[in-house]
């Protein structure tokens, strides 16, 4: 872990998940996170349990009188839910996660990994590119529902508010201005606070990877310059290789986000499927934007697992095309133990739907045709 405890990377993603709750303040990190519990407490029973409760109810409504168009509440109910449970899941892995970062960010035992400063640019520009997609999403979204107030209010059946982005049914009416802006700020706050949080966090997955990857490729390095005839300074070298092995191979980073990536993508199908029926049956192209959003954050997630997997098993490669047959017998015996060892993927678990790979984007793009099928 680094004395001065100074993260140098995932800067950009922490700061977009501290704008949705999910990350400590400034002067809080590293330090206590009762804050940042409380914040996200609030938030979940003042607005979160409040939000979910309207949507329901507009979903329960709509049923009540006969309208069975309903994937879009489906779609958002599933999506907000999702985004509650895991914004508690990631906090409650949030200080796990912070020394993970930490020690990522520790270059004095084993030094910078090569193009460190690149990847580290790259992934700031994607969280960037990620923030800036949701936030235009959901513009263009509620400018659709604002644009379509008139006919909205002449279909309804129910105390829809007209206007705001999402289907919401509130309990008393909101006819005049003053009231109606109040409910649809209302929705935009609590949009702007959770919109982004799948895509982000998705992100950080793909840039940990990344990361973990350069220390991978730097280890590499140290195992083609670790044989020669020299066998002391090749038995020095390779146990330096080992403990950096056995570093880079740190479980945490699967435990951090198993729960977070087991809700993310326990709701995607059912979310995508309702999606590709809106834009197909009931003809909401600006749906799109919204199946992008989830579409991207899978395969963001399950690039960053893949990319993991792939990384993980070359280093067994890597030390079965070095010179080994310079070594003496004892480091050969040696080394068949850590290769065996380095053919076991480190992998981000997500519970019963087994790890983050492409394998797993298919069978979950899969799942949501079929979801579609069934809606249709």
């Amino acid at each position: 872990m680094t004395e001065e405890k100074e993260l140098r990377l995932c800067l950009w993603s922490c700061y977009y998940l501290k704008l949705s709750l999910m990350w400590p303040l400034k002067r809080e990190e590293f330090k206590s996170s009762k804050g940042l519990y409380l914040r996200l407490l609030v938030f979940v029973i003042i607005s979160g349990s409040t939000f979910t409760a309207m949507i329901f109810m507009h979903l329960y409504k709509s049923l009540k009188v006969g309208s069975y168009d309903v994937s879009e509440d489906l779609a958002i109910l599933a999506s907000n839910i999702g985004y509650v449970l895991m914004m508690t899941m990631y906090v409650s892995r949030q200080k796990d996660l912070e020394l993970l970062l930490l020690d990522l960010s520790d270059f004095k035992t084993y030094g910078k990994p090569p193009n460190f400063d690149k990847v580290r640019k790259r992934m700031d520009l994607y969280a960037h590119l990620i923030f800036f997609y949701s936030m235009f999403g959901s513009f263009v979204y509620n400018m659709d529902k604002i644009i379509l107030i008139d006919k909205c209010k002449e279909a309804r059946r129910i105390n829809e508010v007209c206007g705001s982005a999402i289907p919401f049914w509130t309990p008393f009416e909101t006819e005049d201005l003053f009231t109606l802006t109040l409910v649809i700020t209302y929705v935009l706050i609590n949009i702007f606070v959770v919109v982004k949080v799948a895509m982000t966090v998705s992100v950080q997955v793909l840039e940990i990877s990344s990361h973990i990857n350069l220390r991978i490729e730097q280890l590499k390095i140290f195992i083609a310059g670790c044989f020669d005839r020299d066998f002391k300074a090749s038995r020095e070298r390779l146990d330096f290789c080992i403990r950096y092995h056995n570093v880079i191979i740190d479980e945490r980073f699967s435990r951090c986000f198993s729960y977070v990536m087991f809700i993310h993508l326990a709701i995607t199908g059912i979310i995508i499927g309702c999606l590709e029926n809106q834009i197909v049956q009931e003809h909401q192209p600006e749906a799109m934007l919204h199946m992008g959003g989830w579409s991207t954050a899978t395969f963001i997630a399950c690039y960053g697992g893949q990319l993991l997997m792939d990384a993980s098993t070359s280093i067994a490669d890597e030390f079965y095309n070095c010179p080994w047959y310079e070594a003496d017998v004892k480091m050969r015996k040696d080394l068949i133990l850590i290769i065996l060892r380095a053919q076991k993927a480190l992998f981000v678990s997500t519970g019963p739907f087994n790890v983050l790979s492409f394998a797993l984007f298919v069978s979950i793009m899969k799942l949501s045709y079929s979801i579609f099928t069934v809606l249709s």
